[in-house]
C-alpha cells in the first residue's frame, strides 16, 4: 500500500498494539532481568527493547519465555530483515523510528502491530494510513510536547498517538488527559547508569509514578476522579 492510498486499513482488536506506558529499554550493555522485574512490579504494561541495545533478541525471548505481565516488543525496527529477526525473536510489536512502508508490509505480512515514527502532520497520515496499529510522535518535546499533540490531534482526529522524547510524569499524565494510545518512556526510566548503579528500586519507584501519573491523566480525559 502507498502513502498516497486514500483507503484507511481496517485495523481489529489484535492490531491495536500497546497501549499506556511503553518503556523503552535502550541501553549500551545487555538488559538484566532486573529490568523487566522493575517495571513490571510496577505496573508497567508494554517494554520495548530496542534492537541497537546488545543482546536484544535474547532479552526479548527471555522475557517472554519467563510469562512476564507486559507485553514485549522491539524498537528501533528500521528494516524488514530487522522486522523478521524481532518477529523470530518472540516481540509482540514493533516500533519504528521513522516510517517505512517496506517495514510496515513486513510486519503486516507477520501480523505483528507497529508503534511508526513520524512528527509532522503529513507523516503521521501518511503513517496510519500504511497501516500502523499507532503513531508514535518523535520527538515531541523538540516541537512544543503537549502543545504541539493537541495541535496534530484537530485535524488528525482518528489517529491514535503515543508521544514519545522526554517523557516524564507530568508530560505522561498530559498526553493521558488529551486521550493519546500511550507514551514511549526512555531515559526517565531506563539509563546505562540505572543498570551499572543496580539501582533498580529506583526504577520501580520511577515507574510506578509513572503509570500513576498515566492514571491519573486518563481520569482527567474522562472527568473522572484519579
Amino acid at each position: 500500500m502507498s502513502p498516497e492510498d486514500t483507503t484507511i486499513p481496517d485495523r481489529d482488536s489484535t492490531a491495536r498494539g500497546p497501549a499506556g506506558v511503553v518503556a523503552i529499554v535502550r541501553l549500551n550493555t545487555a538488559p538484566p532481568d532486573e529490568v523487566s522485574a522493575a517495571l513490571v512490579d510496577a505496573g508497567v504494561p508494554a517494554l520495548e527493547v530496542t534492537l541497537t541495545t546488545p543482546g536484544a533478541e535474547a532479552a526479548i525471548a527471555r522475557w517472554r519465555e519467563s510469562g512476564v505481565a507486559a507485553s514485549i516488543g522491539a524498537g528501533t525496527v528500521r528494516t524488514p530483515e530487522e522486522v523478521r529477526r524481532a518477529v523470530r525473536s518472540g516481540a509482540q510489536f514493533l516500533v519504528t523510528p521513522t516510517t517505512a512502508p517496506a517495514v510496515l508490509d513486513a510486519a503486516g505480512e507477520a501480523g505483528v502491530p507497529v508503534l511508526c515514527g513520524a512528527l509532522t502532520p503529513t507523516e503521521i497520515d501518511a503513517a496510519w494510513r500504511l497501516g500502523a496499529a499507532a503513531v508514535k510522535v518523535f520527538p515531541v518535546d523538540a516541537v512544543g510536547g503537549a502543545a504541539y499533540v493537541r495541535a496534530v490531534q484537530a485535524p488528525l482526529t482518528d489517529v491514535p498517538l503515543v508521544p514519545t522524547g522526554g517523557v516524564d510524569a507530568a508530560a505522561a499524565r498530559a498526553y493521558a488527559a488529551l486521550g493519546c494510545r500511550g507514551v514511549g518512556v526512555g531515559g526517565f526510566l531506563v539509563s546505562d547508569g540505572v543498570v551499572a548503579a543496580g539501582d533498580f528500586d529506583g526504577l520501580r519507584a520511577r515507574a510506578a509514578e509513572l503509570t500513576a501519573a498515566w492514571r491519573a491523566g486518563t481520569a482527567d480525559s474522562s472527568g473522572e476522579a484519579p
